[in-house]
């Protein structure tokens, strides 16, 4: 059985069309890359999955149990984790206080609190920063941050929004060995991604959106041999 399985997910905004019967499935411990150009409704079929909008018609799947109806405090108790294209990091607040705003008052010992909050921080490389507002980041710092916050709650699948997106390559980098090494330990990550190169070979399985529908998936070395997802998606 799979991890995660969207069926025939559709989502309309007026005469819009932004999902349009789209499926997929994700397997435990399976990093998914999901590509296409803007508009193709990539976004949309995040939030339809963390439940920031509800389906039109079709059905969402966590290890066989419907979740389309839930919303996204109940999905994230669920372990559904979530990235966002535009970094969503309290910018006046500092780093470490960042991280322990996402866990719910009174679910464990502060204590454990901060020392899970420092040990993901030093994983990440920003041990050093505890005290700094999250403002005064980098845009890739504000990237790991955010990415390292989603973890302090022990999700079981990730769902991150152009991780990449306006990073220095040598974050890139760190947060792509992140990624690989938590797949080791049986995280399950979903990432839309324009990077082509990273995303290619840091995904087991990538899946084509265009217009709100799925129209390839495959290995990454099969959708490179596509001559029209060549064409109209990686521009070569």
């Amino acid at each position: 059985m799979s991890l995660l399985k969207v069926e025939n997910a559709t989502k309309r905004f007026g005469g819009n069309v932004a999902v349009n019967a789209m499926s997929l499935e994700v397997n435990e411990a399976e990093i998914v890359g999901i590509i296409g150009p803007n508009g193709s409704g990539k976004t949309t079929l995040l939030n339809l999955i963390n439940g920031i909008i509800q389906l039109d018609s079709g059905a969402i799947f966590l290890r066989g149990k419907p979740i389309h109806n839930k919303k996204p405090h109940q999905l994230v108790r669920l372990g559904i984790g979530r990235t966002f294209q535009i970094t969503r990091v309290f910018r006046e607040l500092t780093v470490l206080e960042n991280m322990l705003s996402i866990v719910e008052a009174g679910k464990s010992d502060k204590n454990n609190l901060v020392e899970n909050a420092f040990n993901l921080l030093e994983l990440i490389g920003l041990s050093d920063k505890l005290d700094a507002r999250a403002g005064t980041l980098s845009g890739g710092q504000q990237k790991l941050l955010e990415f390292a916050r989603t973890l302090m709650l022990n999700p079981t699948i990730l769902l991150l929004d152009e991780p990449f997106a306006g990073v220095h390559p040598k974050i890139v980098m760190k947060l792509s060995e992140l990624i690989l090494d938590m797949r080791k330990q049986g995280k399950t990550f979903l990432i839309i991604s324009h990077d082509i190169h990273t995303i290619s070979w840091l995904s087991d399985r990538l899946v084509v959106m265009n217009e709100g529908r799925k129209v390839a998936e495959g290995s990454p070395e099969q959708i490179k041999q596509d001559r029209e997802v060549v064409r109209a998606y990686l521009g070569v």
